[in-house]
């Protein structure tokens, strides 16, 4: 019931692995993606879901979200157990000014740890980072793009800060007079009419330039290329070169 109070009400693991038995029994599928950003919030319901999970021997190739600073190594054994094979954390920024700067306040060696437990317990890595936070520069950024390298997870999302409506980024746009903008289509991250926010020392156009160009490094590095090859074979490194032959068409960049 609504009762003008900040909160989460969580449905139960029963209900939860409910609808992917029906999924699984009557659609057939296979691979699954649970788009929870708190999936990972409470170990015990974690755990419940994982149980069941197992228990009926679904066989299914799961992807979820998790926090570096929720999981531990029972969670995570057991997650691998029921089939989830991905995660993906969000660890925005390698500038610990630029993470403080927007209320994150996790550090360099809770990161560490997250992501060490992960790969012990057989997980693959999602690592979703964000360029073009308030106090963002061309040296924090490369900083986050460096320690994405150094990580060399198996798949990275490189998103810019976007000020979306009725978002706090969004309301210090409007106080501070920044162009916003004009329609859905600005907000999309592969638009060619995308308009991130600017940072304190940065433009629109020069984060969306960093943002472009980080996103190739990282995909065309011979160790990230090795490692793909290594763990999915020739197929999916002949996609990523695919991939990278093709530009994103950007206004304002």
């Amino acid at each position: 019931l609504y009762n003008n109070a900040p909160g989460i009400r969580f449905r139960s693991p029963e209900k939860v692995v409910e609808e992917i038995d029906f999924l699984v029994k009557k659609h057939k599928i296979k691979n699954l993606k649970i788009i929870d950003e708190l999936f990972a919030l409470r170990e015990d319901r974690v755990i419940s879901i994982c149980d069941l999970l197992i228990r009926g021997g679904y066989d299914l190739n799961i992807w979820a979200y998790a926090r570096v600073d929720t999981v531990s190594e029972r969670m995570l054994k057991k997650m691998k157990q029921a089939g989830i094979n991905w995660l993906a954390y969000g660890f925005e920024s390698a500038s610990d000014i630029v993470r403080k700067g927007v209320a994150k306040k996790t550090g360099e060696d809770v990161t560490r740890r997250a992501i060490d437990m992960t790969r012990a317990s057989g997980i693959y890595i999602m690592g979703n980072f964000i360029f073009g936070l308030p106090d963002d520069n061309l040296e924090t950024m490369q900083q986050t793009l460096e320690m994405a390298k150094e990580y060399n997870f198996e798949y990275v999302n490189f998103y810019t800060a976007m000020a979306y409506p009725g978002s706090s980024l969004y309301d210090d746009a409007l106080e501070q007079g920044i162009k916003l903008p004009g329609s859905w289509h600005g907000y999309g991250q592969f638009s060619e009419e995308a308009i991130p926010m600017p940072t304190r020392y940065l433009s629109a156009a020069d984060v969306l330039r960093f943002r472009d160009r980080a996103f190739k490094e990282y995909f065309s590095n011979p160790k990230y290329i090795s490692m793909v090859r290594e763990k999915f074979g020739a197929k999916v490194v002949e996609h990523i070169e695919e991939m990278l032959k093709h530009e994103i068409q950007r206004k304002y960049a």
